[in-house]
């Protein structure tokens, strides 16, 4: 319980909550305890992020964001293998598609009526070894598809930046973002 995982939802939610006690196989970016198999995932379904380990935070049920392009946030977490724990098709009126990533329940909603860029979300995770996560997204994104894109097109789904001596609050950090679509970030903090 050294580590704390924070939430950051634009300028106006800031959640922060204890971690629990990750194994070693779900420290790995890729890992994940259960999820929906592929079948079940393409019905109508209610959100799921199944957990044997106790909540992050009780009460916490996942976040939800707003794109106007579903696709890019799809390659997107196909590169971090999140498993698609939901998907809704509601003709005429959205999509959404939900993701279990390091056990946060991450929901993306397409409005087909209104289309909305997503702003700028940030999505936080306090990691024992920054460095090993950074060499496994690179090496799940040069196996990718996107891999192959021309890089301007390939810098509107995934981009890596480390940050040596990033400052976070009061302490200091080795710091991976990793941006996704419409001003998603995933960063992750390996607090000195």
């Amino acid at each position: 319980m050294h580590y704390r995982q924070h939430f950051i939802l634009g300028l106006l939610l800031s959640v922060s909550v204890s971690s629990v006690a990750f194994s070693a196989d779900s420290s790995s970016p890729g890992s994940h305890e259960r999820h929906i198999p592929s079948a079940a995932a393409t019905q109508d379904t209610s959100p799921l992020c199944v957990h044997e380990a106790p909540s992050l935070a009780p009460g916490f049920e996942s976040v939800q964001i707003e794109t106007s392009d579903l696709a890019r946030f799809e390659q997107f977490f196909n590169i971090l293998k999140a498993p698609l724990v939901e998907q809704h098709e509601h003709p005429g009126r959205d999509r959404l598609r939900g993701y279990c990533y390091r056990e946060v329940s991450i929901v993306v909603r397409q409005d087909l009526q209104t289309p909305r860029p997503t702003g700028w979300v940030q999505i936080n995770f306090a990691v024992q070894d920054v460095l090993a996560v950074q060499e496994e997204l690179e090496r799940l994104y040069k196996e990718s598809t996107v891999a192959k894109l021309e890089e301007v097109e390939r810098n509107t789904i995934i981009r890596f930046r480390l940050k040596p001596d990033a400052k976070r609050g009061d302490r200091k950090a080795v710091r991976l973002e990793v941006f996704g679509p419409d001003g998603f970030m995933i960063g992750f903090d390996q607090y000195k």
